[in-house]
């Protein structure tokens, strides 16, 4: 091995350690109930930023862009928008369904979006 793959290596691995000390700490001071909480209060925030109608796609575009800040910057480099957005769209939907009746069984599936 050369010297430069050897300094390669020793970077990496320090990269890989200051990733999971910066997720544990981001995990440590925040519980999922507070990260819900956060996404939460961005939501409420784009509708009362973005009051036209037909604005769902604008409104959730917004809350991923901002929820993704509020996460780690080492942490912002392997979750992307789009998974990001997987997870808050479930949360939205999981809302939405206890919304409609009181239960989260899978009836406020159809209108996600609205």
């Amino acid at each position: 091995m050369t010297i430069n793959t050897i300094v390669t290596i020793i970077l990496l691995v320090f990269a890989v350690a200051a990733l999971a000390v910066c997720t544990y700490i981001y995990i440590r001071d925040k519980t999922l109930e507070d990260i819900r909480a956060d996404v939460y209060q961005l939501f409420l925030k784009a509708e009362h930023t973005y009051l036209e109608t037909g604005s769902g796609k604008q409104k959730m575009k917004y809350v991923i862009k901002q929820a993704r800040g509020l996460l780690p910057k080492g942490a912002q480099l392997f979750i992307t928008e789009e998974v990001l957005e997987k997870v808050v769209e479930g949360w939205f939907r999981a809302v939405k369904d206890l919304l409609d009746d009181g239960k989260i069984n899978g009836t406020g599936k159809e209108n996600a979006h609205e």
